[in-house]
């Protein structure tokens, strides 16, 4: 799952702490766990997931309640196979934080990968419904995502479909109903969806494979050589690229 995949999705972290490994100054046990999450965070991000797992360990001792250390405890422990652990810290997260809703969409998107699926599916929807949420189309395009592993697709699509009533623009939402429509035969609104991407991002190579064979189906040969084009210039060594080249070998 690309987003899932997506993924994926990291949470805010709250103040701005300078890099290294510990502040310079002594700080009060809650700016220290801030300090800690930040530079957990970070270790993260980079995979270092030993240091990341004893920077956020320490955060947490220094301010059991701060929920993001806890959701970044599961991410870790998630991406280090441990899933008892990671469960735990995540559904403590919600515990302490049950209005934060980038904590239940992490939780979600753990859920889904492990193929826990309505579980999943109700903690996408709890995130959707909190008020403070400013980007709710993303948990309604990864429901979608989860939903395709079900699979059900008219479900998948209606989530999609409540992302872009949210945000018509949202380039994740956009791309999963290029795909989906293209793979339920809708040829004319796959192209739609591709041009409505090609709006607001850069199209990948999947996105500009997918376009010419949308444009192959419907028979347009020039808008399908065009996608085809740049595809061979853009990602000449992708997967997509040698695709291409073994149906079309012109490219």
């Amino acid at each position: 799952m690309r987003t899932i995949i997506l993924l994926t999705l990291m949470l805010s972290v709250s103040g701005c702490i300078t890099s290294g490994d510990m502040p310079k100054r002594e700080a009060e046990p809650k700016e220290a766990a801030k300090a800690n999450l930040q530079l957990g965070s970070e270790y993260l991000q980079r995979g270092d997931r030993e240091r990341a797992l004893e920077k956020l360990q320490r955060a947490i001792e220094q301010d059991p309640g701060l929920a993001i250390a806890h959701a970044y405890l599961g991410l870790t422990y998630q991406q280090l196979g441990q899933h008892d652990e990671a469960d735990t810290h995540y559904r403590q997260a919600i515990r302490i934080a049950d209005d934060e809703p980038s904590v239940y969409n992490m939780y979600a998107v753990y859920l889904c990968r492990r193929d826990r699926l309505k579980e999943a599916d109700r903690y996408f929807m709890a995130a959707t419904k909190i008020a403070s949420y400013n980007t709710p189309e993303a948990a309604y395009t990864n429901a979608g995502v989860c939903q395709l592993k079900v699979p059900n697709v008219e479900k998948a699509e209606n989530y999609f479909r409540q992302a872009l009533d949210l945000n018509p623009r949202y380039p994740d939402a956009l791309w999963q109903m290029a795909q989906l429509t293209y793979a339920e035969g809708r040829d004319f609104q796959s192209r739609a969806f591709l041009q409505r991407l090609t709006e607001v991002a850069r199209l990948s190579s999947a996105a500009l494979w997918l376009g010419y064979r949308v444009e192959t189906d419907m028979g347009d040969d020039d808008a399908a050589a065009q996608y085809a084009r740049q595809l061979m210039d853009m990602f000449p060594e992708s997967v997509e690229a040698a695709e291409l080249s073994q149906v079309d070998p012109r490219y």
